[in-house]
């Protein structure tokens, strides 16, 4: 899919989108900790690098992840997500109340673990 193209699919308003932006103003971490805050059910999309993710939370807890194309799901598709540092992303609220939680941990303890695994690796070797 093209750059132009991906674009139009994350800031489109026929996507109802009641929460987007820039990834170089908040941070995918930022934005799933708001959401964890206030409670909020439903999918962000991500969108940069010619590619797209999906983060689906209920109540604030991310339950499941994709990128498209990418055989990383879940934690492993969410680090890749949390370290993309441009692009774009829309938050569209959606009843997601039957939908299966693939990941059965806080967004909280998600998102430290991610931050954790960050420091590690930029950690200068010993």
């Amino acid at each position: 899919m093209a750059p132009g193209r991906l674009r139009q699919v994350s800031v489109s308003p026929r996507h109802g989108a009641g929460l987007r932006g820039r990834l170089e103003q908040f941070g995918l971490a930022t934005v799933l900790t708001f959401l964890d805050l206030e409670r909020r059910s439903g999918q962000v999309l991500v969108v940069a690098h010619d590619q797209i993710g999906r983060v689906c939370l209920r109540a604030g807890q991310v339950i499941s992840v994709r990128i498209e194309g990418s055989r990383r799901v879940n934690r492993a598709a969410l680090y890749e997500l949390l370290a993309w540092d441009s692009g774009w992303f829309a938050f569209t609220q959606e009843d997601l109340a039957s939908a299966v939680d693939e990941i059965g941990e806080p967004t909280t303890l998600l998102l430290l673990d991610a931050a954790s695994r960050f420091d590690e690796a930029a950690a200068p070797a010993c």
